[in-house]
């Protein structure tokens, strides 16, 4: 009888550790990031050359429209927001840099529309980082990369397209990353978003 009592002592441990694992395996948030509109909004361009003791310095922008979702039973907050670009050379991480709320007036209509910004409060949105269970977040983030001397360290241009990796981490530090293919296009198209984005460093 004694023996029969520990082995169901035993079985019902093992239940019970194996219902807390599922436990907290599944309360856990399970952010999951997208491009918004990927055939609009990614974009890639040139920005006017730089100099670095007395060396041309060649500027790219980038800037990039995602949504963030929490898949998880649990909220939590963004850490950071991070886009890496492939040169020949290797793989360049950006830091995302502060920009006015981008605004477009929709044509013919009178209307203007406003995007946001990842993690930064403007005019028209707050800026919130923190997602709750089965919620969501989207904004936009402006990158630029700065090279100078040898062009291997250029970014890697394929049929005008420059492909980079989003990647996103939380305040438990568990990361999620997508594809970007970001599109070229002319810094004055972009400064009908952004009026005088070439002045921002």
């Amino acid at each position: 009888m004694k023996s029969l009592l520990e082995a169901a002592a035993l079985i019902l441990s093992l239940i019970n550790g194996l219902m807390l694992l599922k436990y907290y395996l599944t309360d856990k948030p399970r952010l999951q990031v997208r491009p918004v509109h990927p055939d609009i909004y990614q974009w890639w361009f040139r920005l006017p050359d730089g100099k670095y003791k007395d060396l041309p310095i060649r500027k790219y922008g980038f800037l990039v429209y995602v949504g963030i979702s929490n898949k998880g039973l649990r909220k939590v907050s963004l850490a950071s927001w991070r886009l890496f670009i492939n040169t020949t050379m290797k793989k360049v991480e950006l830091k995302p840099i502060s920009i006015p709320e981008p605004k477009a007036e929709l044509s013919g209509s009178g209307h203007v529309k406003t995007w946001p910004v990842l993690g930064q409060q403007g005019i028209s949105f707050k800026g919130n980082t923190l997602i709750d269970s089965g919620t969501s977040i989207a904004g936009m983030a402006y990158y630029v990369a700065e090279f100078y001397e040898s062009e291997l360290w250029n970014p890697v241009i394929r049929d005008g397209k420059v492909i980079g990796d989003f990647v996103i981490t939380d305040a438990f530090g568990n990361s999620s990353r997508t594809k970007i293919i970001f599109r070229g296009d002319s810094i004055e198209k972009v400064k009908t978003l952004i009026e005088n984005i070439e002045l921002i460093h």
